[in-house]
């Protein structure tokens, strides 16, 4: 019986968006992570070139992944990876202004940076993608976006 509560427990919380997208997160920023702390401690990269080539990389799984699972978009690929893509060019610069301020100019260990800079970035990220790259009223009024059912 307990099993069943907690099985009912974990299904009701990743129905939560804002859960799933934090999950979703968290598997992008890992990829982040890894690539940040890789190339800069393996080839001595700039930890804000490093940062920026992670958070690139993650953005790939990112979409696929928010997509399918934390939104449940029915608009097309075309339509919701160009939003996408805007949104992850914003967030872009502003993970790497915030890895120069903090890293570069107030001297701020590299991971420690990071994790700033990712905290920086987790509202816009959420509230853009929701309302714009991945949300139901994202569809131009009366234009064919919706994703044909296979």
């Amino acid at each position: 019986m307990r099993s069943f509560r907690m099985a009912a427990t974990v299904s009701s919380t990743v129905k939560n968006k804002f859960v799933r997208f934090l999950i979703v997160g968290g598997i992008a920023t890992l990829i982040q992570y890894i690539v940040l702390i890789g190339t800069v401690e393996r080839w001595h990269w700039n930890a804000v070139l490093a940062s920026s080539l992670g958070y690139f990389m993650s953005a790939i799984a990112n979409y696929l992944l928010n997509y399918y699972f934390t939104f449940r978009s029915n608009n097309r690929h075309g339509f919701a990876v160009t939003r996408f893509a805007i949104v992850a060019a914003a967030g872009f610069v502003l993970n790497a202004l915030l890895m120069e301020l903090l890293a570069v100019k107030l001297h701020i260990p590299y991971v420690v940076s990071q994790v700033l800079a990712t905290v920086g970035t987790l509202s816009w990220n959420f509230w853009a993608n929701s309302r714009w790259s991945f949300g139901r009223q994202s569809a131009p009024h009366g234009a064919d976006v919706q994703r044909r059912s296979i």
